[in-house]
Order: structure tokens, then sequence, then C-alpha cells
């Protein structure tokens, strides 16, 4: 599997499951400022076992907060 760099530059990826693992991180963080521009992210690394993503937002987010995330991103 290849993967696309920041600085535009394509290689091949060492480890596809950790690669695909940090796309769907970025995804996630782009859905949730698309539903909620106010939140802050923080961080969201790969993990051994998935990934994850902390945000920054007043009152944080509900079960129905989450449910249009996943409406959002089909599949998490």
């Amino acid at each position: 599997m290849k993967i696309i760099l920041p600085d535009g530059n394509v290689q091949e990826a060492e480890d596809e499951l950790r690669a695909i693992r940090h796309t769907a991180s970025h995804v996630l963080a782009q859905a949730v400022k698309r539903l909620y521009p106010e939140a802050k992210l923080a961080i969201g690394p790969a993990i051994d076992d998935g990934f994850y993503y902390d945000f920054d937002r007043e009152g944080g987010f509900t079960p129905e907060d989450l449910e249009k995330l996943e409406g959002r991103c089909p599949g998490l």
C-alpha cells in the first residue's frame, strides 16, 4: 500500500494497518470539525489495537452527538 505524505511525496507504507488507523483518526477529526466547528483538536494517534482522538468541547459529546458522527462516518 502506498501513502501520500503531507509534502505530496508518495512512499510505500511499512505498516499498512497502522497507516489505515492513522487515516481513520484524521477522518474522525474532520467529521467532528464539520459538525462541531467549536471543538478543539488535541491528539489522535494510531495505537496497537485501533486509534483514538482527544477533543476539547464544552460539555463533551452526548450519545446523540455520537449518533450524528456515526451517520457522518458510516462504519465507526
